[in-house]
């Protein structure tokens, strides 16, 4: 099977691609978006763009919000909208990526043009659970665990009826009736010795569009980073290929500054959400709302309300896609989304490098954040300043900005008295910086990006 995705560096262009190839060429499509509000957004943007160019798109929405939801399952719903529209001869099916991993079967679909995908989906549904040997009569009762290829790994089969499960075990339920779940257990006498959790989870297989659209193309910036691709990769069936919407674009120069508070400690919501870390977190959103300019976009998930004044807009952490703030220059971001420990034994096992899984969900959600604002416009020169929690994610979004735009950011540390003990054993400081003054660090960060940019040039 092959996948196509763009190499482009800016999702402005990838989306204008798709928009106009939606709305000028005539043939049959689904359009994937990562939520409700954007699948709206996008089919006004598709009409109004059809108006403009004289062509009629059918274009409708599938989704699980509204009063959609009084007529059956989206899963059920999307091949029902594929059989609708199979006969007509320029149609457009917006899902939502919820929606595309819900879809019971795709075959309704059967020689449509292209499926396009925006933004990397989430493929992998995973739920822990504290191992209790109590419980393990009452699961035994309503799902059967089938064996696999993989050791220690098995199926789990829904076996009778369940109308209302407890609170506890609805996630699994919904797992379970997808006939995809699977668990880290041989059976459930395991439960009677083992000490640790264990986990249920369902992965999307993206075989599953193998032979049905002419094109499967993925939208999405530095798609080839993600926890998608990466989980596509374990399929042998799977051929990747890059290509490019337009030709690259040059970024003006422009000052940007990231601004950060903590050298060593990483960002974690577990010490976001500690009542211990009350008085530093305090002090973090005391930090944000020294800034004062209402051109202001900020998001945390750290799960606790800020207890200053903050001015400007907050947003959830995942604004991917929208060129709302494109005219704004600030933005600041306290977040983390790191792989927990038995996490990161999960991905090893399925032979995928935890960093990978890091890097997906926090570094590239943070870049994806902080380019919904006026760094988004090639043309604008306005000074930028982007905050965030601590130096390893000011570096990566550093580097992000420099490769895939030629802008150099400069680094600046903030002591704002935070009491960040990190425990022994933890990840020891590279290169000396334990030892150096923020001074220091900033000069040492200069000649980096200066190297890179040195690199850059001779390269082209």
């Amino acid at each position: 099977m092959d996948i196509l995705y763009s190499a482009d560096q800016c999702g402005a262009g990838k989306t204008k691609w798709a928009l106009d190839l939606l709305a000028s060429e005539p043939g049959r499509y689904v359009l994937v978006v990562d939520r409700q509000l954007m699948a709206e957004t996008r089919l006004k943007e598709i009409q109004d763009r059809a108006a403009l160019l004289g062509t009629t798109p059918h274009v409708e929405i599938v989704s699980s919000d509204g009063v959609a939801k009084t007529l059956g399952g989206v899963g059920t719903r999307i091949p029902d909208a594929g059989l609708r529209a199979s006969s007509k001869p320029h149609v457009v099916v917006i899902i939502t990526h919820a929606g595309l991993t819900l879809a019971r079967r795709w075959d309704a679909f059967k020689l449509w043009d292209a499926i396009i995908i925006d933004e990397a989906p989430s493929l992998l549904d995973r739920e822990e659970y504290a191992a209790c040997p109590f419980e393990a009569g009452g699961l035994s009762k309503f799902y059967n665990l089938a064996p696999t290829e993989e050791e220690g790994v098995s199926r789990i089969i829904h076996k009778r009826g369940f109308p209302e499960p407890p609170e506890r075990w609805r996630k699994f339920h919904q797992l379970a009736l997808t006939g995809e779940a699977k668990c880290d257990l041989n059976s459930w006498d395991d439960l009677d010795h083992r000490a640790d959790a264990w986990s249920a989870w369902r992965l999307w297989d993206v075989l599953k569009l193998d032979g049905v659209f002419g094109e499967v193309i993925f939208l999405a910036d530095a798609f080839d980073q993600s926890e998608a691709f990466a989980l596509m990769s374990l399929s042998k069936g799977v051929r990747f290929q890059s290509f490019r919407v337009a030709a690259p674009r040059v970024w003006a120069p422009r000052p940007v500054t990231i601004r950060y508070v903590s050298e060593d400690r990483r960002a974690s919501t577990s010490w976001f959400k500690d009542e211990r870390n009350a008085r530093d977190m305090a002090k973090v959103w005391d930090w944000m709302a020294l800034e004062t300019a209402p051109d202001h976009l900020w998001t945390s998930n750290s799960g606790i309300s800020a207890t200053a004044d903050i001015i400007g807009r907050k947003v959830t952490p995942r604004q991917a896609g929208s060129n709302e703030w494109m005219s704004w220059h600030r933005a600041s971001m306290i977040y983390a989304a790191r792989p927990s420990p038995s996490e990161r034994r999960f991905y090893t096992a399925l032979g995928i490098d935890p960093a990978v899984i890091e890097t997906s969900r926090e570094g590239n959600d943070m870049v994806q954040f902080f380019m919904r604002t006026s760094l988004r416009d090639p043309a604008s020169t306005a000074p930028v300043v982007l905050r965030c929690f601590d130096r390893t994610q000011a570096e990566f979004i550093a580097a992000k900005l420099a490769d895939g735009y030629g802008l150099m950011a400069a680094l600046d540390f903030d002591d704002i008295g935070l009491d960040l003990k990190v425990r022994k054993g933890g990840r020891p400081p590279s290169n000396g910086r334990a030892r150096m003054t923020p001074e220091e660090r900033r000069v040492a960060n200069a000649a980096a990006q200066q190297k890179r940019r040195d690199a850059k040039k001779k390269a082209a």
